[in-house]
C-alpha cells in the first residue's frame, strides 16, 4: 500500500508580481512558499485551486519553462518532490439564484489553459479567485469534461457556498448529469457521518481538503490515498465507485467548525438543543444556518455509515493550546512533519521536546477525546484544556 496524503484545496494569496488573487488570503500564501510548507506538513499531493487565474497561470508558465514543473505520465507535475494537480475553484448560480463552490482539476497545463481561455467571456475579473460565472451550472460542467477535468463540490455542506448546506437537496436539482461530479468535499463542519445522512450523497466519494487561505492552515484537513503512482490519472482512480482508493479522511474536529451549529448574530446565541434549529428561540429572528441543523433538517437517511473508509477526526498542531509559532517550528524541526507528530512519533518523544502537558493533549486527539468548545456563526470552535 503507497499511501499519499493529499490536500487539495490551497489558495493563493498573492502572484509572483504582489497581485492580488485571494483578497481574503494571507499575503505570503504565494507558489515560492507553498512547497516547503507542504513539506512541514507531510503532503505529498497538492492542489492549487486556483491555478485557471490570469496571473497564476503566469506564473505557472514560467515555473514549467524553467523545468521546475515535471510532467508526469498520468498528469500532474512534480514540483519540488510534491505532485501538483492544476485546479479552479468557481461560484455557480442555482436557478433560485443561490451561489455555491466547485472545484475543476485538469491533469496539464496545456488543458487548463485551454479551459481559462474558454471560460473567460463568462467571468467578470479573471485575476480573482473564485469568480462568480455568468453561465449555467451544465455548461461550466460540461466545459471542464471536454477539457479532460475533474469536478469535486468545494465544502458541501456548509451554510457559506456549500451546495447542500446552501442550495439543493440533490446534485440532480444543480446539474442535468450529477454523477459527472467525482466527488464531495465534507468541509470543515462535517465529517462522514453527519454527509451520510443525506441518502443523495451515497453516490460520492467524500474528501477532506483544507481549503487554506494561510500556510498555516494547509493540512488542517487532508485524504489519505492508496495511489500506486502519484498522479492525476492514479488520483482520478482512487474516486471510483464512492472513493475506492480512499485509505482515510482526515477532517477538521466538526465541533471546531465556523458554522457547526446554528447561531443567531442578534443574540450571540449558540443552538445547543438536540432538534435543527433555524429561527432563534430569543428573538425569533433567522440564525445563521449549522451544518449540523442543517443536515438533520434535509437528511432522510438514518441508517448505518456502510461502504466508506474512515473519518478521523484532526485537531491541527497550532489549534491545541501552548502551541505558537516557536514551539510548532521546533517540533517540525526535530520529530517530522506536522503529520508525523499528530499521529506517529511516540508520545514520550514528544514529551521529551514539548512536555507531557503537550503529550497528553496528542494522546487525546489519538484517542478522541480532547475537549472542545463548538463553533457557529462564523467563529471557530477552541481547544480547551485538559483536566
Amino acid at each position: 500500500m503507497a499511501i499519499v496524503y493529499g490536500d487539495l484545496h490551497i489558495h493563493i494569496g498573492k502572484t509572483s508580481q504582489g497581485k492580488w488573487v485571494k483578497i481574503t488570503a494571507s499575503p505570503q500564501l504565494t507558489l515560492e512558499h507553498i512547497p516547503q510548507a507542504a513539506k512541514r506538513k507531510g503532503i505529498g499531493l497538492l492542489g492549487i485551486v486556483d491555478a485557471a487565474t490570469s496571473g497564476v497561470l503566469s506564473d505557472l508558465r514560467t515555473l514549467r519553462k524553467d523545468n521546475q514543473l515535471t510532467p508526469l505520465a498520468g498528469g500532474g507535475y512534480l514540483w519540488q518532490g510534491i505532485t501538483l494537480l492544476l485546479g479552479h475553484e468557481v461560484e455557480l448560480v442555482h436557478s433560485t439564484g443561490r451561489e455555491a463552490h466547485f472545484l475543476a482539476f485538469f491533469p496539464d497545463l496545456e488543458r487548463l489553459e485551454n479551459y481559462a481561455s474558454e471560460l473567460s467571456p463568462w467571468v467578470t475579473n479573471p485575476s480573482l479567485s473564485t469568480q462568480r460565472l455568468k453561465l449555467a451550472p451544465d455548461a461550466w460542467l460540461d466545459m471542464v469534461v471536454e477539457n479532460g477535468g475533474v469536478s469535486l463540490a468545494a465544502h458541501a455542506f456548509t451554510p457559506h457556498k456549500g451546495v447542500y448546506g446552501n442550495c439543493v437537496r440533490t446534485l440532480g436539482e444543480m446539474f442535468t448529469d450529477p454523477h459527472l461530479i467525482k466527488g464531495l468535499e465534507l468541509g470543515l463542519s462535517s465529517d462522514t457521518k453527519m454527509a451520510f445522512q443525506i441518502r443523495d450523497t451515497h453516490s460520492y466519494a467524500y474528501l477532506s481538503n483544507s481549503d487554506a487561505h494561510s500556510l498555516g492552515t494547509m493540512a488542517r484537513e487532508f485524504t489519505a490515498y492508496d495511489l500506486p503512482e502519484a498522479n492525476f490519472k492514479e488520483w482520478t482512480d482512487a474516486l471510483a465507485h464512492n472513493g475506492q482508493g480512499i485509505v482515510a479522511t482526515h477532517g477538521l474536529e466538526p465541533l471546531l467548525g465556523k458554522y457547526y451549529r446554528s447561531f443567531c448574530k442578534n443574540c450571540e446565541l449558540l443552538a445547543s438543543e438536540e432538534r435543527p434549529v433555524m429561527q432563534c428561540p430569543r428573538c425569533n429572528k433567522p440564525m445563521i444556518t449549522g451544518v449540523w441543523d442543517r443536515l438533520r433538517e434535509i437528511g432522510d437517511y438514518r441508517g448505518k455509515v456502510e461502504g466508506r473508509p474512515p473519518y478521523k477526526s484532526h485537531v491541527p498542531l497550532l489549534m491545541l493550546p501552548g502551541v505558537g509559532p516557536k514551539v510548532y517550528g521546533e517540533l517540525t524541526e526535530k520529530l517530522g512533519t506536522e503529520i508525523e507528530i499528530m499521529y506517529t512519533v511516540s508520545l514520550d518523544t514528544i514529551s521529551d521536546v514539548a512536555g507531557a502537558g503537550l503529550a497528553r493533549q496528542i494522546e487525546a486527539l489519538r484517542m478522541g477525546n480532547l475537549p472542545i468548545l463548538p463553533g457557529g456563526g462564523g467563529k471557530y470552535g477552541r481547544v480547551t484544556k485538559l483536566k
